[in-house]
């Protein structure tokens, strides 16, 4: 499968992104929030964050005919432990049909290179632990646990 990776705008992260990203909402918010509610909250969320990152990058993958096979997004800002500028990823989005042929590793390069111009020393996301796919994933590519994020239900 043939693709390049261009730079993207935040309405062609948001498209990509809302779709996937619904499947990972818990069974039980989806019993209180139609599709349609999600997609205002996700828009307002993802237009949330965007705009608190000192700088955005969003790259697409495009098939030869135009199709959008993948989508990336990294906020530049300021890591809360170390106060140096560190590149937070927020999303690699790859559509079923063109997983396993690089789609993904292309859109890390692409953020990869983006930071390094930037003089930004590391890459940090969140993923949930449940998603042993994408850690084994991240992992091969070089990524280390680093730190822990801990939640507990209120009742």
């Amino acid at each position: 499968m043939k693709f390049r990776i261009v730079e993207g705008d935040l309405e062609s992260f948001i498209a990509i992104d809302r779709e996937a990203s619904w499947s990972f909402v818990d069974e039980e918010v989806k019993q209180k929030l139609t599709f349609e509610e999600y997609c205002v909250q996700h828009r307002k969320l993802v237009e949330t964050l965007y705009n608190l990152n000192m700088e955005n990058k969003i790259f697409l993958a495009v098939s030869e005919e135009g199709k959008v096979l993948g989508a990336a997004w990294v906020g530049i800002r300021l890591d809360s432990v170390n106060y140096v500028p560190i590149g937070y990823l927020y999303d690699i989005e790859v559509i079923g049909e063109a997983r396993g042929v690089g789609v993904g590793s292309a859109l890390l390069a692409a953020i990869e290179k983006f930071c390094r111009a930037r003089k930004v020393e590391r890459i940090a996301l969140l993923t949930p632990v449940s998603n042993a796919v994408a850690i084994k994933w991240y992992e091969k590519r070089g990524f280390q646990v680093s730190r822990l994020y801990l939640e507990k239900k209120l009742d």
